[in-house]
């Protein structure tokens, strides 16, 4: 008997270090993609479907996924209960007590495959709890007398069949390593752990789209956009894509931050709204405090405190609500001040476009200018990012803060090298060059790569770039 629970409890500690240590962040992905209200009316709705009472319990547990080990200990519980039931009713058949623990274990082990899918929910799981909890008292009742059977029957009839439903049984696959390290850059991005983003991207073996995309938003928040843009090749900045009917839901989540980030409220709110469209139920409790945040920086605080007074309805989410509403304008006080006010009618998501129309109206919005000098450069566009070049980073500088990111601009390696390429492909004249060229090691180093030209050595420069890499399709 010892051995048995030995083993049980070694593989309900396998189940928790796994999904803690190798999996935590699809627990994040299933918390953010559903809400949770504390509200009669909402929970009510629940029991209007099959299976209510599963839903209901799967999605209330499911909020908790935000605390740190919750989702783990969650997860680990239930499925623990499941092997638990399952060999307590072959327990209660009489079936070998070996055979009982093999067979629970091969339950448990079903189970934590089944959530390796990341459309496979906890409410499931508590389906196919429901429906052994009413075998459990079946087979319990098996020495009893004949009236006390029915009657304990009887009884288990309600709670079955609020509980069972139909367990969302999927393909079995193994778990999915590539999926959960994108969860992990977006995650730890979107907690604010920009550190951590860049050493989960820089520690690995390989990179995605979807991690690269998140290493750049952190350099450009930290105004180091152009230094890395060429760390990796090739690299992807998400300036190019377009949000439409075939885009898969994880670019849409980029892309709506992406805009946030360059201050473009109008296509962030967009992109949000799109995020919720494809989420269980057309609810996303990332997005509801994103459109909150939108709604103040764009100074609509109706519709704010509208998306505000939902997440107030949550116990994970209210004290973040309060915290927005005390010291919301003070938080975001830079992004307000960076917000296009000006009148235009946008008929595109060109996301090129969009930028001009942010410097247009703020010439100072870091981010804008870096991702659209990037961009233009990943795509060996030399001529539109001398013109970008000219019309956001030349002439007057009205303040020190102006002064300073000019400053950077104007010497910036990556920059000076592009510049190199056009004035040499222009055939400039040399005050053309003293003009644009404020780095004399930039130029230097251009001579030599002209002596060397295409050498691997010089891997690492705009230069190696343009004549040996090939540029992303669009």
């Amino acid at each position: 008997m010892k051995v048995r629970i030995v083993l049980f409890l070694l593989a309900v500690v396998a189940v928790f270090c796994f999904f803690q240590f190798w999996y935590p962040y699809h627990f994040f992905y299933h918390e953010q993609n559903q809400i949770f209200l504390c509200e009669w009316e909402y929970v009510a709705g629940y029991f209007q479907r099959p299976g209510g009472l599963a839903l209901l319990a799967g999605d209330f547990l499911t909020q908790f996924y935000y605390y740190l080990y919750a989702g783990a200990t969650i997860l680990t519980v239930c499925i623990a209960l499941a092997g638990w039931l399952t060999y307590r009713i072959l327990a209660n058949l009489k079936v070998n007590a070996w055979v009982g623990l093999a067979l629970a274990l091969g339950v448990m082990a079903w189970l934590s495959v089944c959530h390796f899918g990341i459309s496979y929910r906890l409410s499931s799981t508590m389906s196919v709890i429901g429906w052994l909890l009413c075998l459990w008292i079946a087979s319990t009742v098996s020495s009893l007398r004949l009236w006390l059977r029915l009657v304990c029957l009887l009884t288990a009839v309600v709670p079955a069949w609020l509980l069972f439903g139909k367990p969302d049984i999927k393909t079995l696959k193994g778990p999915d390593l590539i999926l959960e390290k994108n969860f992990a850059v977006d995650n730890e991005y979107y907690f604010g752990n920009y550190d951590r983003v860049v050493d989960i991207v820089r520690s690995s073996d390989g990179w995605n789209n979807q991690m690269l995309f998140f290493y750049n938003l952190v350099m450009a928040q930290r105004g180091e956009l152009a230094d890395h843009l060429l760390d990796f090749t090739p690299n992807y900045l998400g300036t190019f894509e377009k949000i439409g009917p075939e885009t898969p839901r994880l670019t849409i989540i980029n892309q709506n931050e992406l805009y946030w980030l360059l201050g473009d409220m109008t296509f962030t709110e967009r992109a949000a709204m799109m995020t919720n469209v494809f989420a269980p139920d057309n609810r996303n409790v990332r997005m509801m405090r994103r459109l909150a945040e939108c709604n103040l920086v764009s100074g609509d605080s109706l519709a704010a405190e509208k998306y505000l007074r939902i997440l107030d309805k949550t116990l994970v989410y209210r004290p973040w609500a309060q915290r927005l509403r005390q010291h919301g304008r003070e938080t975001y006080a830079q992004k307000m001040h960076l917000v296009n006010r000006r009148d235009t009618i946008t008929i595109t998501d060109n996301a090129h476009f969009l930028m001009m129309q942010l410097l247009d109206a703020h010439p100072d919005n870091q981010p804008a200018l870096d991702y659209i000098l990037c961009s233009t450069l990943l795509l060996k566009d030399i001529e539109n990012f001398k013109r970008d070049y000219d019309r956001y980073c030349l002439g007057d500088s009205p303040g020190p803060d102006r002064d300073v990111l000019l400053h950077r601009i104007h010497t910036t390696k990556l920059y000076q090298e592009a510049l190199c390429i056009w004035l040499a492909g222009s055939q400039a004249p040399q005050e053309e060059w003293q003009r644009y060229i404020h780095r004399e090691d930039v130029m230097q180093q251009f001579v030599e790569y002209n002596r060397e030209r295409g050498n691997p050595r010089f891997r690492g420069t705009y230069w190696y770039y343009f004549d040996k890499e090939k540029a992303p399709e669009i």
